[in-house]
This record gives structure tokens, sequence and C-alpha cells, in this order.
């Protein structure tokens, strides 16, 4: 009985294993069948598409692209083929509507690749007339012919009409396809008010103030920006700031380059490096004014450490300027000086020091502006920091370490090159040899023309106030027309 009852049972165990791996294999065959018989329905579906379904998904196609070529603009070379397209498109919806689908299919085809190739001739990588590149605090963006103001966000694209407004101590950076910088400050509304990058062209920035404050700092090409009493043209390489009073009042300020400023009467006035010039709310220009030399600080030095069980004590110190007559000194928690940050805001001053009292640990940041006999105030300077503590007493060592250097991949329009990155705060910046202006939170932006065809090493090096060095090497390819 024994080996009746075992015999039985090895056999259904056996039928049970070669079962299992049996459905394995037949369950694999089964789903790449399924597999295989799913791509062959999908291709025989799109092949044989009902041809209402391809002209109805063309002519979707075909309206984004269309919509797309008209925000990004067109030369006025191209906009003979866009209207060409454009008319295609038309006739196609026509034929839609007609319900004479093959003609639909045909025309909106032909008009698709009309606008795939037109939208190829915008630079990719630079739609629209301008880009924000930064916005620090509330700064919010309003499109064109609309009424709703939205966050603003970093790269975010710009196009003609379009208004960029700052908060209270807040900032932003808008950058041009033609290289151009325009640094927003705090309570200011400007317009973008020109038109897109087309195809290899490169048109000028320009932007119209309503109020507030902006700096232009233009590369290879000339910028403009138009007030409701003057209109300043800054030509290359130059760096001028325009203010604009509520009353429209507007102050224009060479830092370094040239500008060229006229009135709504249309007088012009030439301004060179540190000069300024005022047009009254009717545009009347004023007389040709000195800007003072930026101020330089001398101590403490970067980074100093302040110990409040010892004292409580800083005194700031800043080198005289050439034609100030008097500072202005901001001394604030936050990098960006905000106005809610500020903890000390003093009256002119005409002396170059100023003792402060420290009431509590952390950070601080100070800057100091030159300001002329004829009220004209100078850029700040390049902010400071120094750290007060109280408690365990800290040693401070000599400084050998390099200073942090993070420099991201530059972004590259043509021969144009943006680098940016960050250092430590206090260190001083060179791109290809060439000193670029360091934030107070230790961020830098450079635009550097490379007309040299083919591969290109671009070298930035940063050096903190004890000597320090960190350098890196980015390589780019420039394809020169």
């Amino acid at each position: 009985m024994t080996p009746s009852f075992r015999s039985p049972r090895r056999l259904e165990l056996d039928w049970v294993v070669v079962s299992i791996e049996g459905m394995r294999r037949w369950g694999l065959a089964s789903f790449l069948a399924v597999l295989a018989l799913a791509a062959l329905g999908s291709g025989y579906y799109f092949l044989h598409e009902p041809v209402a379904k391809r002209a109805e998904r063309t002519l979707r196609r075909a309206s984004a692209s269309q919509e797309e070529v008209r925000r990004a603009g067109i030369s006025e070379g191209l906009q003979t083929e866009f209207a060409q397209a454009s008319r295609l498109l038309e006739e196609a919806q026509h034929d839609w509507n007609r319900k004479d689908y093959p003609a639909c299919l045909a025309r909106g085809e032909d008009a698709l690749r009309r606008f795939e190739h037109l939208s190829g001739l915008v630079n990719p990588e630079f739609a629209g007339s301008g880009q924000l590149i930064a916005a620090q605090g509330k700064v919010e963006v309003q499109r064109a012919n609309q009424t709703a103001w939205e966050r603003a966000h970093e790269k975010q694209p710009l196009y003609n009409g379009d208004f960029v407004k700052t908060g209270p101590g807040a900032s932003a950076e808008v950058l041009f396809s033609d290289g151009t910088v325009y640094r927003v400050g705090p309570d200011s509304l400007l317009e973008v008010h020109r038109a897109a990058r087309v195809g290899r062209e490169n048109p000028s920035g320009e932007v119209k103030m309503k109020v507030g404050q902006v700096n232009v700092y233009t590369a290879l090409n000339p910028s403009s920006v138009i007030t409701d009493s003057a209109r300043a043209d800054v030509e290359r390489d130059s760096r001028v700031g325009v203010e604009v009073a509520d009353d429209s009042t507007t102050t224009v300020a060479a830092y370094t380059g040239r500008a060229a400023v006229t009135g709504n009467d249309g007088q012009l006035i030439n301004l060179s490096s540190l000069q300024a010039v005022s047009a009254a709310p009717g545009g009347t220009l004023g007389h040709r004014r000195a800007v003072p030399e930026r101020a330089a600080l001398e101590a403490p030095p970067a980074n100093a450490m302040l110990n409040l069980d010892q004292g409580n004590r800083v005194e700031l110190r800043w080198r005289l300027s050439a034609g100030a007559v008097a500072f202005d000194l901001q001394v604030s928690r936050s990098r960006l000086f905000s106005s809610a940050n500020l903890e000390f805001e003093t009256n002119r001053r005409t002396s170059t020091a100023a003792v402060l009292k420290i009431s509590r640990p952390g950070s601080y940041y100070w800057r100091v502006a030159a300001i002329g006999p004829d009220n004209i105030r100078s850029e700040w300077s390049e902010p400071r920091a120094f750290k007060a503590y109280a408690g365990a007493r800290v040693e401070v060592l000599a400084d050998t370490t390099p200073p942090r250097l993070e420099v991201g991949k530059p972004a590259q329009m043509g021969n144009l090159i943006i680098v940016q990155g960050v250092t430590e705060p206090g260190a001083t910046v060179t791109v290809n040899a060439e000193a670029v202006e360091v934030a107070g939170d230790g961020t830098f932006r450079k635009t550097v023309a490379l007309n040299k065809e083919g591969l290109n090493t671009i070298v930035i090096r940063a050096t903190d106030p004890s000597g320090n060095m960190s350098e890196d090497r980015k390589q780019v390819f420039v394809e020169v027309d």
C-alpha cells in the first residue's frame, strides 16, 4: 500500500511544477504577443486614421505654432512668409468648415511646416524681447493687454508691452537678447518696449520707466530708457542709472561710458562718465552735473568678527570720493538692504566714518553712497559684511582657505556668453581678467563677447580679502558668421 500511495503523490507534484513553469512561459509569450498586436494596431490606426481626425489635429498644431511665432516676433524680411503661412492656415480652416477634410489636411500640413520653419529662425534659448533672470522680494509681471498681475519667476520671458513691478525692498534683473542687463530697484514700474529677437538679429533692449530706478548695463549694443519727460540712449559698454520720481522728473547718471539724453522739447545733452542731467516734468533738461566717484570701503575688513562681550561698538570707515560733499550709509541684516531689514540708515553725513552700537549678535552688511554738490548720488559701494557674536571666545586664525566659487553652465546667445555664479561675500571676481560686480550675497553675472571662432576658454577667478584665490574654467564653442 505504501508504494502505491507515494507514487501518485510524486506524479501529482511533478505535474504541478511543470504547469507553473509552463504557465510562466506561455504568460510571457502572450504578453509579448499582446504588445506586438497593440503596436501593429496603433500603427494601423495612425496609417488608416480617419482623415477628419488627422486634419483636426494638424489644425490645432498649426494654430499653436502660428501663435508661438507671433509672440516671438518676426523681422520685416520674414513678414511675407508669415503672411503666406497664415493665409494657408485660414484656407485650411475654411476647408474644415466645408468638411473638405483632404484639402484641409493638405493646406494645414503646409502651413504647419512653414510656421515650424519660421519658429526655427528664432533663438530657442532666448524667447521674447527679454528674460527675467533674477527676482528678489515681491516682483510681479503684467502681460500686454491684460489687467491681472502674476508673480514673477526667474527665466520668465518678457514680451513687448509687458510690465514689471517691484515692491518695497524688492529688485529684479532683466536680460535682453543683445546682452543688455536692466537692474530694477525697489518701488519701480517699467514697460518692456522692444520687439523680440528674431533670426540672427539682435535688437537693442529698450524699456519705458513709469516710476522708480533702473541701472542699465550695456555690452556690445546700445540700449534706451524712455520716460514721460526724457529719453536716454545708452551707448555700448556703458553703465547708466535712470531714476523717475512720482511727478515724472527724470535723472540720468552715467557712471561709466556715455549716454545721450533728449528732453521732450528736443534738447539734447551728451553725458560722459561721471556726469548727470535731470529733466523736469515737462521735459526741459537742466544743466550737466558731476557725479561723484563710487565710495571705497576701508574698515573693518570683510567678514570681520565683533565680540560683544568685549565691546558693542564698531567703527565703519571709507575713503573720501572725488567730487563728494556728503555720504549716505546703510547697515542691514539683509544682503538685499531691503527697507524692512535696515538696522541703521543715518542722516546724510560729511565725515568718512561712523561709530555704531551693535546690540544683537548676527551678520551685518553695510554700504556707502557718495553725494555730490548738486545732490547727485553715486552708485552704492560694494557691500561688506561683519559678524557680531557673544559667548565663548572665538579664535580668529589666519585665513588660508580659498574662497567659495561656484559657476553655472554658461548661457550662450551666438557669440554672447552669460557667465553667472556665486562666491563668498567680500571677494572680488574677474572673468577673462575683467572685473565683475559682486552682489552682497556673493552672486555675480557677466556678459562676455567672444569673437574667436571655435573652442574658447573662459577663466573665472575669485579672490578673497586675504588674497586666497579660486579659479574655474568653462569652455564654449563659438560660430562666427
